[in-house]
């Protein structure tokens, strides 16, 4: 009968790489937190100029645009 013991430096090997998983989790959630009040940011000093669905029909059309152009 073949038996398998394992030792405890898995389970020390695993609680670093699942706190680095946390930590880098986190930090990608702090980093999209500061983009999002960037953007809030951006869209207050606009003073109400900041149109969004024209802006999302430009970015279309120039899509369009780059698609004809590379088919």
């Amino acid at each position: 009968m073949f038996v398998v013991k394992l030792k405890g430096s898995y389970t020390v090997e695993a609680a670093v790489v699942i706190s680095l998983c946390f930590i880098v989790f986190g930090v990608a959630i702090g980093i999209a937190y500061e983009l999002f009040q960037l953007a809030i940011e951006y869209v207050k000093h606009k003073d109400g100029a900041f149109d969004a669905v024209t802006l999302f029909r430009l970015k279309e059309g120039m899509m369009g645009v780059y698609h004809a152009l590379k088919d």
